[in-house]
């Protein structure tokens, strides 16, 4: 997902009323994530026989006959590969099948959207489970059409379509405006034109869940109105960062910036999934949960403490040098967020 920049005339001042979530939703257009999503992707599924691809492309996708799926066998005469958004291909005697498809088809950078079954059986679930979501990974933008169009797709998308988010709000977070830690109380007002930003990012995520999910997509007031009383605390970043306050270690009141727009994203997400899967607003337990695991992802990672890190670096009065450290420190840290590999459980909520 493209990240956002900030406009002109964004409204300062804090985020977490009805009136400003309106606000920005008005300045949104849908259309482009909406004509995405409605489009039926194309897959086709290779294997050494016809009956083994027609059963793959089957338990892939989650139902028989699924438009836009073909399936053929090695000997078919598969020639127009260019047309498929997807290539699936089971090689079980490993015979360079995989090579071969990449090869046959011309990408303008990035690799070629050619993936391969692992293991020696069509039947393994594990493999297929990892084949959903390594493909959802890799074509974020296709990801809500392949939910929205194949039920089998509809967790890894979900998945996908949040990891996706949660990055490119942490990498905003990093790059902007916003202090390295927040304070957990008082007036975001300082920060909010760039919390508005993340707010943005959020609302997408959401239209694409609720894509995935087989919302109406023309009718997306309906949608956020159905939201808003859902995901409300993960929108508003004040209590976004006192439920991640109880899991990210702290000083002086403060949370690392980095954590907000991540654990904050990736919990609102989450909260949504949950609702359309389960049809009912998660519990609170639930959302500590999600929040929980959210900010456990970045434990390990060097998180600037705020006033402990200036005082390491010597500096206790607030001097430029100790802001440098901190800024330094939460870049690092930032940066070894995004480039991790790290995956939340976006597809099966906890309760």
């Amino acid at each position: 997902m493209p990240l956002l920049g900030r406009s002109k005339g964004q409204r300062m001042g804090s985020i977490g009323t009805i009136r400003n979530f309106v606000s920005v939703l008005r300045e949104m257009s849908f259309d482009d994530v909406r004509r995405d999503a409605e489009r039926i992707p194309r897959i086709l599924v290779l294997a050494p026989d016809e009956a083994t691809a027609a059963n793959i492309a089957v338990r892939l996708t989650g139902e028989a006959n699924a438009n836009g799926v073909a399936s053929a066998g090695f000997q078919g005469g598969t020639t127009d590969l260019q047309r498929y958004d997807v290539v699936v291909v089971f090689d079980p005697e490993e015979t360079e099948r995989v090579s071969e498809m990449r090869r046959r088809i011309h990408t303008e950078g990035g690799p070629a959207p050619v993936f391969g079954l692992g293991g020696r059986r069509s039947d393994d679930d594990r493999a297929m489970e990892d084949l959903r979501s390594t493909v959802s990974a890799r074509l974020p933008d296709l990801a809500p059409a392949l939910g929205r169009a194949y039920p089998g797709f509809r967790s890894a998308a979900t998945k996908a379509v949040i990891d996706e988010t949660a990055k490119a709000n942490a990498q905003f977070a990093l790059v902007s405006n916003i202090p390295a830690v927040i304070p957990i109380v008082g007036s975001l007002a300082a920060v909010g034109a760039d919390f508005l930003v993340l707010t943005k990012n959020q609302l997408l995520m959401l239209f694409k869940i609720a894509a995935i999910h087989g919302r109406d997509l023309h009718d997306q007031w309906g949608i956020m109105r159905e939201m808003l009383p859902v995901v409300g605390a993960g929108l508003f970043w004040r209590t976004a960062a006192r439920e991640a306050a109880s899991f990210v270690p702290l000083a002086a009141g403060t949370i690392p910036k980095v954590v907000i727009a991540y654990a904050g994203t990736v919990s609102a997400g989450r909260m949504a999934d949950f609702y359309y899967r389960y049809g009912r607003k998660p519990a609170s337990f639930e959302v500590k949960g999600f929040y929980r695991q959210a900010a456990e992802t970045m434990r390990s990672l060097p998180l600037p403490l705020g006033g402990e890190e200036r005082t390491k670096s010597g500096s206790t009065d607030g001097s430029s040098d100790g802001a440098a450290t901190a800024a330094h420190g939460q870049r690092h840290a930032g940066e070894q967020v995004l480039d991790s590999d790290v995956h939340t459980s976006a597809g099966s909520p906890s309760s």
